[in-house]
């Protein structure tokens, strides 16, 4: 499925990635600033590594020895951040809208309609971005990111910063998505207890270094 192998240095820090992702989800734990976004830029193609290659599906998305480099519009994969990246002068279905657009109908994996019913945006369509709580624009994000037909979808701690309500109020949307599609994901956080509720198998990263474990008591 994906297959890093790629470092990426950016002043005194330093990533080095190796792992393989066969799961539907894999997760990647670690505290703020060990690099597990820059892991997720790098796949999407926003960051360059300096040495290595990246592969998904048996294409090859980035190879420095071959001076390989797909571009991130043609990677096919999605990335959510932590802060919802709503366009502000659109309406939810506008935005909706215009990630949907950006597929023609044969590529399409996601209808409109069917994203609207899992993440209950019904009631929202009609809203701008900036009369949204936290929550409800982080399910429009998500359901954006859906609309746009990944092959793969990257979620970059999306909960980090609500409050215990809104976060209950997404992971079942989340947990959904995972068991009614066969959409590949990739989740970062540091909150193991949103691990535990997507049944994800777990990555660490720590100072740079990513690294795969089994046992949950090497995390703490």
């Amino acid at each position: 499925m994906l297959k890093c192998d790629f470092e990426f240095s950016y002043q005194q820090f330093h990533l080095k990635a190796q792992f393989e992702m066969h799961d539907q989800v894999l997760a990647i734990v670690g505290a703020s600033g060990s690099g597990k976004s820059t892991v997720l830029k790098n796949i999407v193609g926003l960051l360059q590594p300096q040495h290595g290659e990246i592969c998904f599906n048996d294409r090859v998305l980035f190879d420095h020895q071959n001076h390989i480099d797909i571009a991130v519009h043609q990677r096919r994969i999605a990335l959510v951040f932590q802060n919802p990246l709503l366009f502000p002068h659109l309406n939810v279905r506008q935005n909706l809208k215009y990630a949907e657009q950006l597929v023609g109908n044969v590529q399409r994996k996601f209808s409109f309609e069917d994203v609207v019913e899992l993440f209950e945006l019904r009631n929202l369509l009609k809203r701008r971005s900036n009369q949204l709580s936290g929550g409800e624009a982080q399910r429009v994000s998500i359901g954006r990111a859906l609309l746009s037909s990944p092959d793969l979808l990257l979620l970059d701690e999306p909960l980090t910063g609500l409050d215990a309500r809104l976060k209950n109020q997404i992971l079942p949307f989340l947990k959904m998505l995972k068991d009614q599609t066969h959409l590949p994901m990739i989740y970062v956080t540091h909150h193991l207890d949103e691990v535990d509720f997507l049944q994800a198998h777990t990555m660490t990263m720590t100072s740079g270094y990513l690294q795969d474990f089994n046992k949950r008591s090497n995390s703490h």
